[in-house]
């Protein structure tokens, strides 16, 4: 289904354009990572449920889209909040702290779903490939469940900032795993327990599958509402809402 709606006119996927500042609708090469200064070649639709009213394509545009991505969105939160579940227990908050906080039946809510296309290389030159599909970041939720295509990879990860120190892994995609990131937003309200992960999408090499990359990122944000703040108090209490847009406007160009 992701491959079918990037595959989509322009023009058509253009009538559903992601909002500043809301984290819903369809962009293209608009991602500037602040550790690159040049946008990510990919394009992506980014699915928030309450913001979503005018967003979704037709059913003549794209039969049968809308229903698969509301089950695999549910499918992704009931994930998350089984593993955050865990997080929650080990940093001593009640078992359910997290899913009530990322509740889907509060209009606050804004975890997302992100389909992600990262252009193929076509006629590339030498140059093509010293860039990066997306620069060096740490996510700003509390956890991301990433799915991956086998054979599409490009994912590396780095145990810490980036220095000489540190070096970055393949991160290879395979069947059946979903491979998860602790996100900023975790790492604040566990007092720096939980590390965010630093990760980049590099170029293919000359010799590597060179085609379109498809990934289904999902971000575990909690609800616009939640008040983020770590069992020790180490950092003043914010809203996950004011916390989200410092971070998506540190990250989108004008």
């Amino acid at each position: 289904m992701t491959e079918r709606f990037f595959a989509l006119p322009h023009e058509i996927k253009a009538q559903y354009p992601l909002g500043k500042g809301t984290n819903a609708g369809w962009e293209y090469k608009s991602q500037v990572r602040p550790s690159t200064g040049t946008p990510d070649q990919k394009e992506s639709y980014q699915i928030t449920l309450p913001r979503m009213a005018t967003l979704w394509p037709t059913g003549d545009e794209l039969p049968g889209f809308k229903a698969t991505m509301l089950a695999f969105e549910r499918a992704n939160w009931a994930l998350g909040m089984k593993v955050l579940s865990c997080f929650a227990l080990k940093l001593g908050f009640r078992t359910d702290f997290f899913t009530e906080c990322h509740d889907p039946q509060s209009g606050e809510y804004q975890s997302t779903l992100r389909l992600l296309h990262y252009l193929p290389m076509v006629e590339a030159k030498p140059a093509d490939f010293t860039g990066w599909r997306a620069g060096a970041h740490t996510d700003f939720d509390c956890l991301t469940l990433l799915h991956q295509r086998s054979g599409q990879g490009g994912l590396q990860l780095c145990p810490g900032k980036e220095s000489a120190e540190f070096t970055w892994t393949d991160v290879e995609p395979l069947p059946g795993v979903v491979t998860c990131n602790i996100g900023d937003m975790l790492m604040r309200w566990s007092d720096d327990k939980l590390q965010s992960t630093l990760h980049r999408v590099r170029m293919p090499r000359a010799d590597e599958y060179l085609g379109p990359r498809y990934s289904l990122p999902f971000f575990c944000q909690a609800n616009k509402d939640a008040v983020i703040q770590g069992p020790g108090k180490k950092y003043a209490p914010i809203t996950a809402h004011d916390y989200l847009q410092q971070r998506i406007a540190a990250n989108y160009a004008n």
